[in-house]
C-alpha cells in the first residue's frame, strides 16, 4: 500500500529546507506532532556543547599504549563497546581539545548507524573521531543526561535521531538541525527513577565485562596461551611437502605465529569441533522475500558473542516465510557461529530468538555433552581458535570458512573442573548483562509509556 505525507511549503521552510521525502514520513510526522503537545525543551538549551569529533586521516596516530580513540561502531544503545577501540598517542590527543570526550558526555555517532546513543561514564578523558558529542549543563534542572540518554534511545527520540541524518546516500546527522532535538520535560522524581535504573544497568554491564574477561583470562592461562610469544620474522620458509599436504600454496597460511599455535596445540588435549557438535548451515532467501516487517533474517553482522544485536539496517522476512524455515530458527541452547565476513563470532542462543540464519552462520547443537556450550563457545572467542580460524581462511579476498575446516577446529579440552570454573564465570556474565538489558528496557519503556500517557491526558505518577 502506497504512504504519502502532504505538507505547505511553510512547513518545509520551518524545518530547514528540508525537501527529501524520507523527513516527511507519516510516522516523524505523527512523533513531532505527539511532542509538540508536552512541555520540551531543546537541546541546545540544555547543553553546553554538541559538536564533531575529530574527521581526517588518524592511521599514523596509532599507538599500543595511549589514550582511548573511539569510533562510530562504538556506540550502542546506551553504552560504549570498549572491547575494540584503537589508541591514539598522547601527544595527537592533546592537539584535539573539541573531540576529547568526559565523564557524563553521551555520544552519537554521526554516520552510520544512526537512532542510539551511549554514555560514557568513565573519568579517564579518551578521544572521538565523526561522533557528535553533547555535554549537558548540569546548572540547568530540567533534564538529567541519563534520563535524556533513556529519551533518545527510545522509540521518540531514536526516530527524532534518525529523521535528522541527512538525506543523502551517505547520511550523517546535522548538527544545526540536532540543537532543535525535542525532549520532553517529565516530572524530577520519575527522572530520578530513570536515572537510577541507568545507572544501576551501567554497574551490571561493568560486571558483566568484568566476569566475561576473568573466564577468558582463566582459559588462555590454563591453555598457556599467556606465556606463549609470537614470533614476527622478516622471512620464513615452508616444505613441498607441506604445500602438498595441506593443499595450501599461500604464503599466508604458513606464517610463523600460525606455526606455533599447531605446535602448542599438539601439546594439549583437543577435539574436532565436529565430534562436539552438530552443524546446520543457514540459508539465502534472496532479497526479493525482504519485507519492511516481520521476523527477524539474522546475518553475520547481526551475531556478536554477547547475544544477537539489531540495527537500522536490519532486513526481514515475512512470518509466513519464517514458519516455512522451521531448520534455520536458532533454538535455545543452541551456538551460532559466523562463517563468512567476520568468521569465528561463537553465541550460545540463550533467549527465544525469532529469526531466520543466513548463509553466513551455522547453528551448532552439542554432541558431547560432556562439554557445555558455554565452555565451547568461549573457547571458539578465544586466541586459540581464533588464529586457526585466520590461518584456514587467510589467502582470500573475500573472506569464507568452509564447512569441512569448520569441522577440523581442533577444540582445547581442560579439565572437568576447570570446564566447569570457566562455564560459570561465562553464564554469570550473561546473567548480569540480561539483568541490565531488563533495566535499560524498563527504562525506555518508562519514558514511552509517559509520555502517551501525557498526551492523552492521562495522570502522571
Amino acid at each position: 500500500m502506497a504512504v504519502w505525507s502532504e505538507v505547505p511549503v511553510s512547513v518545509i521552510h520551518n524545518n530547514y529546507g528540508r525537501l527529501d521525502a524520507e523527513f516527511f514520513r507519516p510516522e516523524y510526522l505523527q512523533i513531532d506532532n505527539i511532542l509538540q503537545r508536552l512541555p520540551i525543551r531543546k537541546l541546545k538549551t540544555i547543553t553546553n556543547k554538541i559538536d564533531v569529533g575529530h574527521v581526517g586521516p588518524m592511521v599514523k596516530h596509532y599507538c599500543e599504549d595511549g589514550v582511548l580513540f573511539i569510533q562510530t561502531q562504538q556506540i550502542g544503545e546506551f553504552f560504549l563497546d570498549l572491547s575494540a577501540c584503537v589508541r591514539i598517542d598522547h601527544s595527537f590527543h592533546e592537539l584535539l581539545k573539541k573531540s576529547q570526550v568526559n565523564n557524563g558526555n553521551i555520544l552519537i555517532a554521526r554516520s552510520g548507524s544512526f537512532g542510539k546513543a551511549s554514555i560514557y561514564m568513565e573519568n579517564e578523558v579518551i578521544n572521538s573521531a565523526d561522533i557528535i558529542i553533547i555535554d549537558i549543563n548540569k546548572d540547568q534542572q530540567d533534564i538529567n543526561n541519563l534520563y535524556l540518554l533513556a529519551f533518545l534511545n527510545s522509540k521518540y527520540g531514536s526516530a527524532q535521531l534518525i529523521r535528522y541524518a541527512s538525506g543523502g546516500l551517505q547520511g550523517h546527522v546535522n548538527l544545526t538541525i540536532l540543537e532543535d532535538f525535542k525532549v520532553p520535560v517529565i516530572p524530577t522524581p520519575i527522572q530520578e527513577d530513570i536515572r537510577q535504573k541507568v545507572r544501576i544497568a551501567y554497574e551490571k554491564t561493568a560486571q558483566s565485562i568484568a566476569l566475561y574477561n576473568n573466564a577468558k583470562q582463566l582459559l588462555e592461562s590454563e591453555l598457556g596461551l599467556d606465556k606463549l610469544v609470537f614470533e614476527k620474522p622478516i622471512g620464513y620458509e615452508a616444505s613441498f611437502s607441506e604445500v602438498v599436504g595441506n593443499n595450501r600454496a599461500d604464503a599466508d597460511y604458513y606464517q610463523v605465529p600460525f606455526r606455533q599455535i599447531e605446535k602448542h596445540l599438539s601439546n594439549l588435549t583437543v577435539k574436532p569441533l565436529a565430534k562436539i557438535a552438530s552443524f546446520t548451515k543457514g540459508i539465502e532467501v534472496g532479497s526479493k522475500y525482504y519485507a519492511s516487517s516481520g521476523k527477524l533474517f539474522i546475518r553475520v553482522s547481526n551475531v556478536k558473542e554477547n547475544g544477537v544485536e539489531t540495527g537500522n539496517s536490519d532486513k526481514y522476512i515475512s512470518n509466513e516465510l519464517f514458519n516455512q524455515l522451521p531448520s534455520f530458527q536458532p533454538q535455545v541452547g543452541e551456538l551460532l557461529l559466523t562463517k563468512d565476513g567476520t568468521p569465528g563470532i561463537c553465541y550460545v542462543v540463550d533467549e527465544i530468538t525469532e529469526g531466520v540464519i543466513s548463509s553466513g552462520i551455522v547453528k551448532m547443537k552439542m554432541v558431547d555433552q560432556d562439554l557445555s556450550p558455554e565452555y565451547l563457545a568461549l573457547v571458539i572467542n578465544s586466541k586459540i581458535c581464533r588464529m586457526q580460524i585466520e590461518r584456514a581462511c587467510s589467502g582470500a579476498l573475500i573472506v569464507h570458512w568452509k564447512p569441512v575446516e569448520i569441522g577440523r577446529l581442533k577444540i582445547p579440552i581442560l579439565s572437568s573442573k576447570l570446564r566447569q570454573e570457566i562455564s560459570d564465570l561465562a553464564q554469570k556474565s550473561k546473567n548480569a548483562r540480561r539483568e541490565s538489558a531488563r533495566l535499560l528496557s524498563q527504562a525506555k519503556k518508562r519514558v514511552e509509556d509517559l509520555i502517551e500517557e501525557a498526551t492523552n491526558h492521562e495522570p502522571v505518577s
